[in-house]
């Protein structure tokens, strides 16, 4: 009897332990982004896709107001939006390159995938890059340079 007291005493602490940490832990993992598109390629129409899942992580701002108070509320905060975005250029099982988006985002930012003659573009409120499925590889203006942090790689 000891031994289940024992037993189901831990599994209440682990339930409520987890339950605690998840509360206000400053990361969002947003939904999955799937599009469709097609390209032509030599005269020939060619269906790519582009999957985008998102992760945004928030700052921890106090309110200058609650200072030296023991509970304190949280100032809302500009977050720092990550973005996966993985392309399939070939309709196969598996993604043929990939792209880590990065960029300070705010609490609603307008992001959309939008196809062009070339490949698509990703518009963050009214900054935007350009990917070319064609050559694999993107493109940012210099007003925009700043704004977006970009890592790409190719699956092997």
């Amino acid at each position: 009897m000891k031994n289940l007291l024992t037993i189901l005493s831990f599994a209440t602490l682990t339930v409520f332990a987890g339950y605690g940490q998840n509360q206000n832990s400053g990361v969002m993992k947003a939904t999955t982004q799937l599009k469709t598109f097609t390209i032509s390629e030599d005269g020939k129409e060619k269906q790519y896709s582009v999957k985008v899942m998102e992760r945004r992580k928030y700052g921890m701002a106090l309110d200058s107001k609650d200072r030296g108070m023991v509970n304190q509320d949280r100032k809302l905060s500009s977050p720092f939006v990550t973005k996966l975005v993985a392309i399939d250029s070939d309709s196969d099982k598996s993604y043929d390159d990939f792209m880590v988006l990065k960029y300070k985002g705010t609490e609603n930012n307008d992001f959309e995938v939008v196809q062009t003659d070339k490949g698509f573009d990703i518009n963050v409120d009214d900054k935007t890059m350009h990917y070319d499925v064609l050559e694999s590889n993107y493109i940012v203006n210099k007003k925009n340079k700043n704004f977006f942090i970009i890592d790409e790689f190719e699956s092997e």
